[in-house]
């Protein structure tokens, strides 16, 4: 990165040094070293790019494979909706252990048994549907249900990997801050060394050394927040991975983050959102699913025709001498009264489309507020970003020409080591800011339904919203 290459080339060469005045021997060897925290450098972990992250999330996520889970559940509301207008057979058998009942017809033949002591019974109905109102909207209302239970998987998916996502990003900032950090405290350790050697020398007063001391101290701390805070990112991050935290991250490799061409026109962004975004194609659907929940209700007006037949075999013959028995027919049923549960089941659907149509109101503003917040936030972070790389600009040039004034005896050394503190600070805000817009140009992306980094969608293609289709209320 070009801030551990500027910080270790500029930073350290304009630290001041012992031999910029002059040192006595004696003095110098006598000099206590300044106090450095003793650590050892823990081995070098293998680096998980970007592109790796977010496959081992779409892989071995258990949130998005309990998505996946939730989604297989939902492919079978099609075969239950449709399992009551199949034809339904079933088998039935019986074993009745029991008194003979036998009658004697003359004394000459032998009696008729009509009940046998063991008695076997066996039968087998048929029943279909034929005409049944209700089920049309039902069977409508399952596979509508399976393309909602589709649209909220999909937008899980990509919520999970835009999480991925931002993790991953702020962890790489993390870890460019943490080497700037190092790279400032190892500066900060030179120049309590050198005003150790200047103060003995008599060189500096002793205001410089205990500066240079607290400087140091302070960096260390830093240090130890920095290395912190980069832990528990990679720990977040692994735990959305679903891996142990073996890895170090490193920024993306390749172009920078795109902005969706549609963002130009504020009025065709929120319009992409509307047509693209999961969540509002779903909330769509949901009022439809809602009427048609309704015309079940009212279909229950209606009579249901259906087929049905019969088929009996017992070992009993009885009068007949007949062991089997067979019938089939039409039954009608028509539920004239029913106490008005269905008038009140209408009224109860007809509060659901209600609430239905106001969470689509809600998901439509919701979408177009995201996307202007989104492109206000983008255009914010660019600004701050061009800002700060102007600070790094000018930092550096003023610590060059501190170091000048310096070296001529025009500035003190507190002001050497003051403007070194803004330039390092320049530097965490410049990485801080590039880190803003990566995220705030996925974010924008995100808010217009455009994010999906692989595209593995787990939503079939007829299930995806419709470009351009605007629900009748």
């Amino acid at each position: 990165m070009f801030i551990r290459t500027f910080l270790s080339g500029l930073l350290l060469t304009q630290a001041p040094t012992a031999s910029d005045a002059p040192v006595n021997p004696s003095t110098e060897a006598s000099a206590p070293s300044p106090e450095t925290p003793s650590s050892t450098t823990p081995p070098a972990l293998p680096v998980l790019s970007f592109e790796q992250a977010i496959a081992l999330a779409e892989k071995q996520n258990p949130s998005l494979e309990a998505a996946r889970a939730r989604l297989r559940q939902a492919d079978e509301l099609s075969s239950k909706a449709w399992s009551g207008y199949l034809p339904n057979l079933t088998a039935n058998g019986s074993y009745t252990r029991q008194q003979e009942v036998a009658i004697p017809l003359s004394p000459d033949a032998p009696p008729i048994v009509i009940q046998q002591a063991n008695q076997l019974g066996a039968q087998v109905t048929l029943r279909q549907a034929l005409i049944v109102p209700q089920l049309w909207p039902a069977i409508q209302n399952a596979y509508l249900g399976e393309r909602i239970t589709a649209l909220t998987v999909e937008n899980t998916r990509r919520e999970l990997l835009f999480a991925v996502a931002q993790a991953y990003l702020g962890a790489a900032s993390l870890r460019d801050s943490l080497a700037v950090q190092e790279q400032l405290l190892a500066v900060r350790r030179g120049f309590e060394h050198d005003a150790q050697v200047r103060f003995q020398v008599g060189d500096v007063e002793r205001i410089a050394l205990l500066r240079a001391t607290l400087d140091r101290k302070q960096a260390e701390q830093e240090l130890i927040r920095s290395r912190n805070a980069y832990a528990t990112a990679r720990s977040a991050l692994a735990a959305l991975l679903a891996r142990p935290v073996d890895f170090d991250v490193a920024p993306p490799q390749g172009p920078e983050v795109a902005v969706p061409a549609e963002a130009a026109n504020p009025e065709t962004a929120e319009q992409t959102a509307l047509d693209k975004r999961l969540d509002v194609g779903a909330a769509r659907l949901a009022v439809d699913s809602a009427r048609l929940g309704r015309r079940q209700y009212v279909f229950q007006y209606f009579p249901n025709l259906y087929a049905t037949a019969n088929f009996s075999a017992s070992n009993a013959a009885g009068l007949t001498g007949q062991t089997t028995i067979w019938n089939a027919g039409l039954a009608l049923s028509w539920t004239l009264f029913d106490g008005g549960l269905r008038e009140a089941n209408i009224r109860e659907a007809s509060g659901k489309i209600a609430e239905a149509n106001a969470n689509l109101r809600g998901a439509e503003h919701k979408a177009r507020d995201e996307v202007r917040k989104a492109t206000f936030d983008l255009e914010s972070a660019e600004a701050n970003l061009s800002t700060a790389e102007e600070r790094v600009k000018i930092a550096r040039e003023s610590a060059r020409l501190t170091k000048e004034s310096f070296e001529a005896g025009a500035a003190t050394y507190l002001q050497v080591t003051d403007i070194n503190a803004s330039l390092a600070g320049a530097e965490l805000s410049a990485v801080a800011e590039a880190l803003n817009v990566r995220l705030s140009r996925l974010a924008l992306a995100r808010s217009m339904g455009l994010f999906d980094p692989t595209g593995n969608t787990l939503a079939e293609p007829s299930d995806m919203p419709e470009t351009q289709k605007s629900p009748a209320r």
